[in-house]
């Protein structure tokens, strides 16, 4: 992604804004295959685009999840720092930039590999940034909430948890239960 191009394609920001809206809507649709495929389409008409290069990323840290984690965090990192530097008062990027970092951070803790605390030191660092630029976005408190319950700060994790639900946002079942078995096992 965002490598070889054709140098036949010419350059057209118009076709790549609107490639890059129709990867965003696949990929809430949670088809990625498609997504990112949009979101080529997108780079292919404009070598910096952010958007692309944003899409790359997300799509790379959901791959994470099914395979290569390590690889595939590592190229979401990648893509969304480029991003980033590109647009570098998006808070949202820096959101999805620091949960990257701090599943990167998760996957080296869990497989007691060096360097998780760097990785988790960067994603506090993009959750305060971000918070200032966007205190009303939930999904920052979310993924916040999620790098204090992997560097074992349940509380703040709650804290942050509680802030998201507020705005509406509905944490996974899952997080919220290993969050409370953590609270409890705390509290004694």
């Amino acid at each position: 992604y965002g490598g070889k191009h054709n140098p036949k394609v010419e350059e057209n920001k118009e076709f790549s804004k609107g490639a890059a809206a129709l990867g965003w809507k696949y990929l809430d649709k949670g088809d990625s295959d498609t997504a990112i495929k949009r979101f080529n389409q997108a780079w292919m008409f404009d070598r910096n685009s952010p958007e692309a290069f944003w899409g790359f990323g997300v799509i790379m840290g959901i791959r994470a999840r099914r395979e290569d984690q390590e690889k595939n965090l590592n190229e979401s990192i990648k893509y969304l720092e480029k991003a980033s530097s590109m647009l570098s008062d998006n808070s949202r990027i820096m959101v999805d930039l620091a949960y990257s970092e701090s599943m990167l951070g998760a996957f080296l803790k869990g497989n007691h590999k060096k360097g998780f605390q760097d990785q988790f030191r960067k994603a506090r660092n993009l959750f305060e940034k971000a918070v200032l630029l966007d205190k009303e976005y939930p999904l920052l408190y979310s993924d916040w909430a999620i790098l204090e319950f992997f560097e074992e700060n349940y509380e703040a994790a709650k804290e942050k948890l509680d802030i998201a639900k507020k705005s509406g946002f509905k944490p996974s079942q899952e997080f919220e239960n290993a969050l409370k078995g953590k609270l409890k096992g705390t509290r004694k």
